[in-house]
């Protein structure tokens, strides 16, 4: 079967896969005024199953050419206006002269996955076959006609790997069957590329079912091979004695629940690959201690190994090594606990953040309920504790020595009480900010005197 997946290398020609909503409404629009058009794969499949298409802003984080996952193809007949420009599609034309509805489901013959061999037309209505039309329902990922075959007829290895990028993106289940026909020797692997790795592995993991495609991945032996440090979760919590969660289940459930980029799903991906190596029984408990620093050490040889970009890397490593550094906030943290948690991130603090607002699988509402509200409330008090920081003092610089030259006072709390009352009056506008010494010591004895009445002395002294 020519199906064109027997391409080993990515070419120009292989796209990244998506239509943004404004794009989405004006292709609708190109289809609902041309009677002679169809659109083919995905697109048709998010139609049939009611999905939104998805908002690509944010995906071209450390994006390069990616896996071209699915069939963005327009059938059209001679003379009908191109669809509109700047959308990743392919663009047919047919002067058969049959009714178009044949034409189309001819079309359809040469799409090797049979949910994405159907096609919606300017009507809305679809065009592909019952057992076509119900794989796209019921979710199934498999071949139109026949089995993959191993050997020299077989599926190529690029051509398998393109599968668990299609049911990170399509959200298609592949049966038992299909799993058989795409595994491989797991050496089998190591005859594709590095590049080629990286770029199956970007594609499933921005998915927006990419724990589905990480299982595929999973499941044909081939992640094993690229990444071993993630597949050593699998199945890691049957070997204890004591009761721990599936680490491997909750991986897959946080990838897929954090923003599609690629810093914060990678970190997603390795956050707890650490585990493995650093599980500790003391006390009847399960123990992990130092986990983060031992991940983020494997994230560095994952990196090594699939080449990827040296500030990706440092990002990630950063976000593992530090991720539970977020996750402990609690509601009773002061305003000081907060900004040192910004100082302390830095400018990794929007990637630890987007991380750790994913980093819970619990089942119990109340658990949810409560996760979610420290998140939501660590979001609200990050940014006023920026905006604290960036403020700039509405008193000029020395003003605290001037008064006490003034006073003849002697330092103490009540210099502080003082600069708390002028801010104030300051932000109120019942006094202009920057103006000299002078102007606020006046202001403290006409407005507030009391604040001035110090009995001289040091503090001690004040309260014997």
């Amino acid at each position: 079967m020519n199906n064109g997946l027997e391409r080993e290398a990515l070419g120009t020609e292989w796209v990244y896969p998506i239509i943004l909503p404004a794009q989405w409404a004006d292709l609708q629009a190109w289809l609902a005024a041309n009677e002679a058009t169809a659109l083919r794969g995905w697109p048709a499949l998010q139609g049939l199953r009611q999905e939104a298409v998805l908002d690509a802003r944010g995906l071209s984080d450390h994006c390069e050419l990616l896996v071209d996952i699915t069939t963005w193809r327009i059938l059209t007949r001679p003379g009908v206006p191109a669809p509109p420009a700047g959308l990743p599609l392919q663009i047919e034309v047919s002067e058969r002269p049959e009714p178009w509805r044949e034409v189309v489901k001819a079309w359809l013959a040469d799409e090797p996955i049979r949910a994405l061999a159907v096609a919606v037309l300017s009507d809305g209505g679809f065009v592909g076959d019952a057992e076509a039309v119900a794989d796209a329902e019921q979710g199934r990922l498999r071949w139109q006609t026949g089995w993959p075959r191993k050997g020299e007829n077989g599926l190529s290895l690029t051509a398998a790997l393109r599968w668990p990028a299609i049911a990170a993106w399509t959200g298609l289940q592949a049966p038992h069957e299909v799993v058989r026909g795409l595994r491989r020797d797991p050496a089998s692997w190591l005859l594709v590329e590095r590049p080629m790795w990286r770029q199956v592995l970007h594609t499933v993991l921005l998915g927006p079912h990419a724990g589905m495609g990480l299982q595929l991945l999973s499941d044909i032996g081939a992640l094993s091979v690229m990444v071993p440090e993630v597949t050593a979760m699998a199945g890691f919590h049957k070997s204890c004695p004591l009761h721990h969660k599936d680490i491997w289940n909750h991986t897959l459930e946080v990838v897929e629940k954090c923003p599609p980029r690629l810093v914060v799903r990678w970190s997603a991906l390795m956050h707890d690959t650490g585990k493995v190596l650093t599980r500790s029984l003391r006390g009847g408990k399960v123990h992990f201690f130092g986990h983060e620093a031992v991940g983020a050490l494997l994230m560095e040889g994952v990196a090594a190994r699939l080449q990827l970009p040296s500030d990706l890397c440092d990002r990630v490593t950063y976000v593992i090594a530090h991720h539970a550094r977020a996750n402990a906030y609690l509601n009773d943290w002061t305003d000081s606990a907060v900004r040192r948690l910004v100082r302390e991130l830095g400018a990794h603090l929007a990637d630890v953040l987007a991380f750790s607002r994913s980093d819970w699988t619990t089942k119990r509402a109340g658990r949810i309920a409560e996760v979610k509200g420290l998140t939501a409330e660590l979001a609200v008090r990050i940014p006023e504790m920026i905006a604290e920081a960036q403020r700039v003092p509405p008193l000029p610089k020395g003003l605290g020595t001037y008064v006490l030259e003034q006073t003849k006072l002697q330092a103490g709390p009540w210099l502080g009480r003082i600069q708390l009352w002028l801010e104030a009056e300051c932000d109120e506008g019942r006094l202009e900010a920057l103006r000299e010494p002078e102007y606020y010591l006046q202001a403290l004895r006409d407005k507030a005197p009391e604040l001035l009445a110090i009995t001289p002395g040091t503090e001690r002294q004040r309260r014997m």
